[in-house]
């Protein structure tokens, strides 16, 4: 059974729990192979944060950036895991992560985070994620790490999440703050301001979380999500009869570009609208609700708010 650890120094972190004990261990503990079976992780369904419109404003949330990558639960004991949210095992494709996760100074840790790529902007861009991992090699991702659910033999989904989070920010102190491994820092400042923010930067959006619940699997009102979301006006290219999407575009220097197709809202009564707008002037607009771009200019998860006047 792994030992208590010993309660060495008190630290403040980024969420103001000036009086918070945060027990470290040795900074080099020499690791035995045979313990690793001691402390034996299993998958756990990742807590699922339930989306909003507006970020909570009472007291008792904390914030963080929702970064645009891959939600992966981090395992160490001997070997390193790097769980998909779907439990696939991926620690080979991002070998700078396994490497980084090899050098914590633990027997074992699973660690609940989002693995990203940055950017010229230093913005996540899923799209170069994405294709990275779909050839099986993402040298350049590495982690923002948010949560800690086991550490060393001892499982710490009951304590409340602020708990969590000191313990493992004190972890990645320990291990030198590894490049490929950061910490998902709490966002201060009034809610709607956050927000509003990390819109204006391109982000995807911001979580919100009670500082005093204790880790669930599964859809989660103690994690809210607010995405950052735009409405423009397009042109309806092609709508045949029976499709399920329109193809869409918008004007740029004098001709229509195609920006992808709208599936998403697209309801009976929003087809036949289109179809009589399409009869009786030749054209139709619609207003569509989207999350940036892609880099081929497409709308990322569009959706169809209605038929536009004009």
């Amino acid at each position: 059974m792994a030992k208590t650890p010993r309660r060495l120094r008190e630290i403040k972190r980024s969420t103001e729990a000036s009086d918070a004990a945060v027990a470290s261990r040795p900074l080099v503990r020499r690791r035995d192979p045979r313990q690793a079976e001691l402390f034996r992780t299993e998958f756990v369904p990742p807590c699922k944060p339930t989306l909003v419109t507006d970020a909570p404003t009472a007291k008792g949330w904390a914030f963080e950036i929702k970064h645009d990558g891959y939600r992966m639960q981090a395992h160490v004991n001997g070997a390193v895991r790097l769980f998909t949210k779907s439990g696939l095992d991926w620690a080979d494709r991002a070998p700078k992560i396994r490497s980084a996760l090899e050098r914590l100074p633990v027997e074992a840790a699973v660690i609940d985070a989002e693995a990203v790529m940055v950017g010229e902007d230093g913005i996540s861009d899923f799209f170069a994620l994405h294709s990275a991992l779909a050839k099986k090699r993402a040298p350049q991702a590495f982690l923002y790490a948010f949560d800690l659910l086991h550490l060393d033999g001892q499982d710490l989904r009951e304590l409340p999440l602020d708990e969590r989070r000191l313990l493992l920010e004190d972890l990645l102190l320990r291990a030198g703050e590894p490049e490929a491994i950061r910490f998902s820092e709490n966002v201060e400042g009034a809610p709607a301001d956050i927000v509003a923010a990390a819109c204006r930067m391109g982000l995807e959006g911001v979580v919100a979380k009670r500082q005093d619940a204790p880790y669930r699997s599964g859809p989660s009102k103690s994690w809210l999500k607010v995405k950052c979301t735009q409405v423009g006006t397009f042109g309806v290219t092609a709508y045949l009869p029976g499709s399920r999407s329109l193809d869409l575009a918008e004007l740029k220097d004098g001709g229509l570009v195609s920006v992808g197709s709208v599936g998403a809202g697209l309801s009976e009564r929003a087809a036949d609208a289109i179809r009589a707008r399409i009869a009786a002037e030749g054209f139709a607009l619609v207003e569509v609700e989207y999350r940036g771009r892609t880099p081929l200019g497409n709308l990322r998860h569009p959706a169809l708010k209605g038929v536009a006047s004009g």
